[in-house]
């Protein structure tokens, strides 16, 4: 499976060789997103790392909100390089739970803890906005609460064997995606 039907197709089922392998291959990325940035000075650059960059965009929102001013461009763009690594992982997701014969339940129990963590930890740096370093307390909350998070469902997710119905029992299983030539 070509890295693009694998990281943007959500259609389709994987095995666990090829969702730890689309894993490595969006920490790749995602660390050359960042060095890319960071070497042209953007201020988002943090947004490409999973955990960091989840914690980074939390606390700049807690900022916006608490000035009461609208996101400007950097938040922005940090945000649609969160939101873009959140679908990459999503598909990978859903392709691996579709193997394992899990269906949608942990994308979307993974999407509703994580948007829980982040929401939580956003609303404790918002409170404590005007406390001048005490605001990192809670992003370093968010990193450890998220990477948390990422490993339990990402690992229970990827070890899972695939999913073998009893004899006779009607199967639903989507397509494996093949890339286009």
């Amino acid at each position: 499976m070509r890295a693009l039907s694998l990281l943007f197709d959500p259609r389709g089922a994987i095995d666990r060789r090829t969702f730890w392998s689309g894993l490595l291959q969006l920490a790749v990325l995602g660390l050359a997103i960042d060095l890319g940035l960071a070497n042209l000075g953007v201020d988002p650059a943090l947004a490409a790392l999973p955990v960091v960059g989840d914690a980074f965009v939390i606390g700049g929102l807690a900022g916006q909100v608490y000035g009461g001013t609208a996101p400007d461009v950097a938040l922005t763009s940090a945000l649609l390089i969160v939101a873009a690594r959140y679908y990459v992982v999503a598909c990978l997701m859903l392709k691996r739970s579709r193997h394992a014969g899990q269906g949608l339940r942990p994308t979307i129990a993974f999407g509703l803890v994580n948007l829980a963590v982040h929401g939580l930890m956003g609303l404790w740096a918002w409170g404590l906005y005007g406390e001048d370093m005490a605001v990192l307390v809670p992003m370093f909350a968010d990193m450890a609460a998220g990477a948390l998070v990422w490993t339990i469902f990402l690992g229970w997710l990827g070890s899972r064997r695939a999913w073998n119905p009893l004899p006779g029992t009607r199967v639903f299983r989507s397509a494996q995606v093949k890339p286009a030539s």
